[in-house]
């Protein structure tokens, strides 16, 4: 009895069923294959060309001597700042005692204001002063090593075709010879400065090709 239950319990598919969810699968597997490549291929191209970036060889062409001195007097306002904000309650704490005059407090945060308004001001010209230029071996990228408004290294790697040179009609002339702004081609707001009189230039025949004469 069990046996003939078992025989009769049994389902039988037909053929053209089996072929064709097998064919179905197949292709789901086989459609999602090469999303999956081109996602891999993708992100081996990335990491290939961040590795090539980090070990291609650099050599310097430009440098600053001066760059840590401009870097100092950007950090001055910090300091400026946290002297002003530090010294104000010990300077209110002596007026109230009597040991200062009454005038005391605001001469002292008179001259904390002004001194923090001329240094930033004076930062905001020094911001963005080039220290180095570094050019890669295939002289084909260039890493620009500045300072920015907060007295701190920045760096940005730039294609050498994206740079506006001196020659163009829409590049920003020199101001009076002091330095030369450095303009890119794929961001009109972000402008270098490059100091000639002060730097010293290692590879003059390059330089001159990238950036004019001085």
């Amino acid at each position: 009895m069990l046996q003939r239950l078992g025989r009769s319990g049994a389902i039988k598919l037909p053929l053209s069923y089996c072929v064709t969810s097998c064919s179905s699968i197949s292709s789901r597997c086989y459609a999602s294959t090469p999303l999956t490549e081109s996602a891999t291929t993708t992100t081996e191209r990335n990491l290939k060309s961040k590795l090539e970036v980090g070990f291609t060889e650099w050599r310097p062409i430009y440098k600053l001597p001066l760059i840590r001195l401009i870097a100092a007097f950007n950090r001055l306002k910090v300091y400026q700042a946290i002297v002003t904000v530090a010294g104000t309650p010990l300077a209110f704490a002596l007026q109230q005692a009597g040991q200062v005059s009454e005038d005391a407090l605001g001469i002292y945060a008179a001259i904390g204001v002004s001194g923090l308004v001329t240094l930033s001001l004076g930062s905001y010209v020094a911001r963005n002063i080039i220290g180095f230029i570094y050019i890669n071996e295939h002289q084909d990228q260039l890493r620009l090593a500045y300072v920015d408004f907060w007295g701190r290294r920045k760096e940005q790697l730039v294609d050498i075709e994206d740079l506006l040179p001196d020659w163009e009609p829409h590049s920003t002339r020199r101001l009076g010879g002091f330095y030369q702004p450095i303009c890119l081609r794929n961001d009109d707001k972000l402008r270098f400065k490059l100091l000639h009189r002060f730097g010293v230039i290692t590879d003059p025949l390059l330089f001159e090709g990238l950036f004019g004469q001085q």
